[in-house]
Parts: structure tokens; C-alpha cells; sequence
């Protein structure tokens, strides 16, 4: 029987509040879980995860995770993803307060477990307020994690921990723009580690639309500075950008990818694989939607890859409001994109109202994407081969 995608309205399902941004979803493969999070119509951090096995799987409400731990309310979108090699997983957000806030989790000796409040992370480093929502990822080979915002200032500042021997503390790696001859955001930047490089990446817009890369590799000797990548739009001759970009790496490929709405409002895409020489240089992989007759994209798409199945996909909300999947195998003869249809109406879902998040659960051998629907409820779309 052919795979096909499938939709369940989790929120509704639950009973939890309805939601009032746009979730973050991701999986912790070493817990065999999954978990959304999104800001309710009440300000606060509601989590929905599931664990795999047990005879009776299901969704559960993990509840208002900022009021269990005492942290404040937040506004905006938050950021979840986890620490693999740490065990534990977190929650980065906006508060209120313009401060950027974290919860952590970790499972106890005997099971115990609860959120944690690990406080407002830039006043503890001395660094500015947020003017935007913060981005969270880990960087595994350097067994750290990263924290990124758009300040007061417009400037992409950084915050980060790395556990050490003595458990570690966060630290400010500063304006990383300015230090490095960057110019400043428009919009809200995304950061990811490439693996396979050995090297960290953050992409953000800046004032003249491009695409800007700033970049990190540890030298020779430990001495390690941020790298001004230049206008990546520019260079490989893109158009520029309407919404912010998302960039990911592709660890089965040994690429890394950029994509973003133009203001043709097509969905583009940058590209880069460092080539057999150690060196490289990014590509134009085109305006994907336009070239597959795809519908132009209302939002910011969101990319990630499937290791697993060897692909990667780029799920959107269209300007028909449905959820737009665009994937990419690479197979024997180098592979070329697809169009994988308006999702929710396969799987009988909802239209959407915010942008769709999506996100690989290699340990399940499946891909989900996750989004809040125009009932303001969240729903889940997810394939299974």
C-alpha cells in the first residue's frame, strides 16, 4: 500500500489552549519524542510531545511550561530543538520584556523530570535586548549550543555555552556582524551547524534585501573568529529576498542550503558543496516553485533534510493558504525537485494561518510538518514510508 500523508489535529485532540504563533517542532531522537511548542492566546509556552513505542502511543499535553517554571510570558514565536550529545532539550523565547528567556529540560537518575527556567540568557552575558525572536541550535562536534537574535541595534548578537569540565556557563560571542563587516538584519536570522564541515552558519537578510552569510571554523591552532560570508543572493546571482531565509545542511550530501520567498514571491534556492579541492562556492539552484508549476508562497518556506530517506523538502504556506511541499532525491542520476502537492488537502487538513515548520524523526523513519490552522488550533501532517 502506498505511503501517504496524514493529518491529525493534535491541539483540538488535547484540549490544549489555542495558539496565537506559529510553532516550533522538532524531534529528540535520543529520547525516541516528538514536540511542538507554540505561544497560546494566554502568552504562554504550551508544549504537545509524543513518544514512540508502548502499546498505546499518543500525543500528551505537557502544559504551560513557562508558569510550571516560573519563567515570564512571551511573545512572538519561540524556538525549540535539542542537545543531543547534552541529553536534554530547550525552549528559547521572547519575553515580554523584549529579553530572550530559556527552558530546559533534562530526564533525572530515577525518571524524574521537570522544565527548568534557565533565565533571561542575554542580560546574564551583558548583552542587548531582542527587537526579534531568537533562533536556537546545537553545534555537536564542538558540544555546544547557540543563540541567535536581532537586537535593539539591528546587529545579529550571539549567545552560547559550551559544558566544559566544570559544567559550563552561556557567553556573549557578541555583534557578530559588526565584528566581522557585516551589515545589519532586517528580519529575524536562522543558524544551523554543518557537521560534515566542521563549521557553524547563521543567514539573514540584511537592509538591501540580500542574502548575508556570517560563518564560523575552529583554526589550527583553537584560534576561531566569525567569517563575513558576503551577499550570498548577490554573488550567485539570486534575486533578493521578501521574507527571511532558512538555511540547513544536508549531512548525506555534504551540501548546505539557503532558501527564502523572492519578491517575485516564488520560493529560491542557494547552494553550496565545497567541491573536490576542499573549495566551493554557492550556486542559484532557481526559483523552485515557478520551475515545477508549483503555487507562489504567501510567508517564509521552511527546508530540512531527511537523512534517513536521503531527500530533502521545503514545506510553504501558499497564497491559497494551503501547505506546499517541494523535495528533492538525489538517486543515481544526480536527482532534481519535485512538487509534492498542497499537503493538507491530501491528508483532508485544515488551511493554514501561519507559516509550516517542518522537521525529519530519523528514529521513526518519518517526516512531519506542523502548523496552526486558521481555527487557530495545531495541526500535524506526517508521512511514513
Amino acid at each position: 500500500m502506498a505511503a501517504k500523508w496524514t493529518h491529525n489535529p493534535i491541539s483540538q485532540k488535547l484540549g490544549s489552549p489555542v495558539a496565537m504563533s506559529k510553532p516550533t517542532a522538532f524531534a529528540w531522537e535520543g529520547d525516541k519524542t516528538q514536540h511542538v511548542v507554540y505561544v497560546g492566546t494566554d502568552g504562554n509556552i504550551h508544549e504537545l510531545w509524543f513518544r514512540k513505542g508502548g502499546m498505546n502511543p499518543q500525543w500528551q499535553y505537557g502544559g504551560a511550561l513557562n508558569v510550571k517554571s516560573n519563567a515570564p510570558t512571551a511573545t512572538g514565536t519561540p524556538s525549540g530543538f535539542t542537545w543531543e550529545s547534552d541529553k536534554t532539550q530547550h525552549i528559547v523565547y521572547r519575553g515580554s520584556d523584549s529579553e530572550i528567556h530559556e527552558l530546559w529540560f533534562k530526564h533525572g537518575m530515577m525518571g524524574k523530570a521537570e522544565w527548568t527556567y534557565g533565565g533571561a540568557l542575554n542580560k546574564k552575558v551583558g548583552a542587548p535586548s531582542a527587537a526579534g525572536d531568537p533562533f536556537g541550535y546545537t553545534w555537536d562536534d564542538d558540544h555546544s549550543m547557540h543563540v541567535i537574535y536581532r537586537g535593539v541595534d539591528n546587529n545579529i548578537h550571539e549567545v552560547w555555552f559550551n559544558k566544559g569540565m566544570g559544567g559550563g556557563d552561556w557567553k556573549y560571542g557578541g555583534p557578530i556582524n559588526h565584528i566581522c563587516g557585516g551589515p545589519i538584519a532586517v528580519g529575524e536570522p536562522s543558524g544551523f551547524s554543518w557537521e560534515h564541515d566542521k563549521t557553524q552558519h547563521i543567514i539573514y537578510r540584511g537592509q538591501d534585501n540580500n542574502v548575508h552569510e556570517l560563518w564560523f571554523k575552529h583554526g589550527m591552532m583553537g584560534k576561531a573568529v566569525w567569517t563575513y560570508g558576503g551577499a550570498l543572493s548577490a554573488k550567485a546571482g539570486a534575486p533578493v529576498a521578501v521574507s527571511d531565509p532558512m538555511g540547513f545542511a544536508w549531512e548525506a550530501d555534504k551540501t548546505q542550503h539557503v532558501i527564502y520567498r523572492g519578491m517575485d514571491n516564488q520560493t529560491h534556492e542557494l547552494w553550496f558543496n565545497k567541491g573536490l579541492m576542499g573549495k566551493g562556492e554557492w550556486k542559484y539552484g532557481g526559483a523552485i516553485s515557478a520551475n515545477l508549476g508549483a503555487p507562489p508562497a504567501d510567508g517564509m518556506p521552511w527546508g530540512f533534510a531527511w537523512e534517513h530517506d536521503h531527500t530533502m523538502h521545503i514545506v510553504y504556506r501558499g497564497n491559497d493558504s494551503n501547505v506546499h511541499e517541494l523535495w528533492f532525491n538525489k538517486g543515481m542520476t544526480g536527482g532534481s525537485w519535485k512538487y509534492g502537492a498542497a499537503l493538507n488537502r491530501m491528508a483532508n487538513a485544515p488551511v493554514a494561518s501561519s507559516d509550516p515548520v517542518g522537521f525529519a524523526w530519523e528514529d521513526d523513519h518519518s517526516q512531519h510538518v506542523v502548523y496552526r490552522g486558521q481555527d487557530n488550533q495545531i495541526h500535524e501532517l506526517w508521512f511514513k514510508k
